[in-house]
């Protein structure tokens, strides 16, 4: 078992690309704490996950964006396994999907306050809070989100993007200044691709442009042709969280993009023959 002896944080890990991380860890040995907003969701992962990992896995309730209650959840941890060598800040969502232009400003700042709360607050929370642990013991192995539209442009989940982006924008830059320490400390960034997780299936499509059945549709079809296997891309992670890992900085793939065009050209050609229906 490869993360025997490791111990790490995941959050937003009841479900999607964070749930699949803990199992994944912890079948490789590793000492996981979970974490969600929601307390019904922490329980029922913990019973799940306690079944046959026992005491390897811990868990409460989270909420990213705000920094006390991260910083009492990061203190359990520590508390609990003794260091936190690894986060994974996956914590992260999307509330509307369409064009911009369809937006009340009124929901423009609410989602805005969110998703940007969430994913990129979020995420310089996460970070600041174990930072200090893993300065002390002079190891750390942290792992960042990338997302549609952070590196290329995207439509229709605009303010999702620009989340993402401020992620990106951040790792890279604390990248920087962890290459000037003397200890052991590497951020890379992992793009994990389109997967079926709550992200898409939660998101709300706006009225205004598009009804709901035809929205619902057409991400049956994008599942079926284009998103990956989640637990293909979370793998990829495993060598990024080990102490063998040398790279700091980088962005890797959790999916093929040959694989991913041929996707979206098979979603492009069903699309046409629903629309003619």
């Amino acid at each position: 078992m490869e993360m025997k002896n490791e111990t790490a944080i995941i959050t937003g890990s009841t479900s999607g690309i964070g749930k699949k991380l803990a199992e994944l860890f912890l079948k490789q040995g590793c000492k996981v704490a979970i974490c969600s907003r929601k307390e019904e969701n922490v329980k029922s992962t913990l019973e799940e996950f306690k079944e046959q990992f026992g005491d390897s896995v811990i868990g409460d309730t989270c909420d990213v964006s705000d920094s006390e209650s991260l910083k009492s959840f990061v203190k359990k941890v520590t508390d609990a396994f003794g260091s936190v060598r690894i986060l994974v800040a996956n914590a992260g969502l999307n509330l509307s999907y369409g064009p911009f232009e369809y937006i009340p400003l009124e929901k423009v700042a609410s989602d805005a306050k969110i998703v940007i709360g969430t994913n990129l607050i979020g995420t310089i929370h996460s970070i600041s809070a174990v930072l200090p642990q893993m300065i002390k013991q002079g190891y750390g192995r942290i792992i960042t989100l990338s997302g549609g539209g952070a590196d290329r442009p995207i439509e229709h989940m605009t303010i999702y993007s620009a989340s993402k982006g401020g992620v990106v924008s951040f790792s890279k830059c604390l990248v920087e200044e962890l290459k000037q320490r003397n200890d052991d400390i590497k951020l890379n960034i992992f793009q994990p691709g389109m997967l079926e997780t709550n992200l898409s299936s939660t998101s709300q499509c706006i009225e205004e442009w598009k009804d709901e059945e035809t929205y619902k549709k057409e991400l049956s079809l994008i599942q079926r042709y284009v998103c990956g296997d989640i637990e293909k891309s979370c793998s990829t992670v495993i060598p990024y969280v080990l102490p063998s890992c040398k790279d700091n900085g980088k962005i890797f793939r959790g999916f093929s993009i040959i694989k991913m065009i041929k996707g979206f050209k098979k979603y492009s050609k069903a699309l046409k023959q629903m629309e003619a229906n």
